[in-house]
């Protein structure tokens, strides 16, 4: 987000005093019970938001009433963009700047928790991701400890309790957390219109960190690679989607081919995790590593 210097010590402290005061929530603001005025608009303490860009009808995030429980909840709308062009995704992701930084996390929770009501567009998802990260000294890089990620369609207009199990893919303790929520899963195509209202968000149970990683059963070859991939999928259409470390969405496309080849040149040297979704919501999931 591009906020000034004093915004951005402004959110920082009260993200902090907000940490201190919630640590059943063990995530900052996960109640979305503290707000702060930035240029006439509300954004939630410790969250990033797209609500710098003008669009119509609103910001992207909105503070609504009453929450479930509390005062407050957070309303994540897809908005159609001032003057034409794409809608606006409505988007909102933990952190206190523009680089996605997420919360300190040592942590190994089996679950995501919270409460939802939405309402998505036909042709269009919503979606709940969470990812645990490790900073790698020896590589200079992050390392994707665990994943986990929640779609949603059709309508929902009542609370109702939703739960993103986790996956993990190391026995390390991890020392950060990531948790972004859409209201249209696509970047490049959402759908003005969309809405999810999200509140009391925490982190609940424990994975041991002797406990069995499960084997990836979607096959990606090669693994480490480098500028293109190749998944051997069952029968039928498939969304193939490209998460990294910090669980935000690179790539996506849908296939019908049971032996797909996809183009990774223009991603950066890293830790990926790619997953496979059938039209039954059945999903199969991988980590991938691309090279230098």
């Amino acid at each position: 987000m591009r906020h000034n210097g004093s915004v951005h010590k402004l959110q920082t402290a009260l993200a902090l005093t907000c940490m201190l005061s919630t640590v059943a929530a063990q995530i900052p603001n996960g109640g979305f019970e503290n707000w702060v005025n930035v240029g006439g608009t509300l954004e939630p303490v410790g969250w990033l938001t797209y609500n710098d860009v003008p669009t119509v009808g609103g910001a992207t995030v909105e503070q609504g009433l009453p929450g479930n429980p509390g005062s407050y909840h957070a309303v994540i709308t897809s908005r159609a963009a001032m003057g034409g062009g794409l809608p606006i995704q409505g988007w909102v992701s933990a952190g206190t700047s523009g680089t996605n930084d997420g919360f300190p996390n040592t942590s190994r929770p089996a679950m995501l928790t919270g409460q939802w009501q939405y309402g998505i567009q036909p042709n269009d998802t919503g979606q709940v991701i969470v990812a645990l990260s490790k900073w790698n000294s020896m590589t200079s890089s992050t390392d994707l400890i665990a994943f986990g990620s929640l779609e949603v369609t059709g309508s929902q207009g009542t609370w109702q309790s939703f739960s993103v199990p986790l996956s993990y893919s190391s026995s390390d303790t991890p020392d950060t957390a990531y948790i972004q929520i859409v209201s249209s899963i696509n970047f490049g195509s959402p759908v003005a219109g969309s809405f999810m209202k999200v509140d009391d968000l925490a982190f609940s149970g424990t994975v041991g960190v002797y406990e069995a990683i499960s084997p990836a059963p979607l096959a990606v070859f090669p693994n480490p690679g480098k500028d293109l991939i190749t998944l051997t999928l069952p029968p039928g259409p498939h969304t193939i989607t490209l998460f990294d470390a910090t669980g935000r969405m690179v790539l996506q496309q849908r296939t019908t081919d049971e032996r797909t080849v996809i183009g990774t040149e223009q991603l950066p040297a890293g830790l990926y995790r790619i997953t496979m979704r059938d039209e039954q919501g059945a999903t199969m999931g991988a980590t991938w590593v691309k090279e230098r």
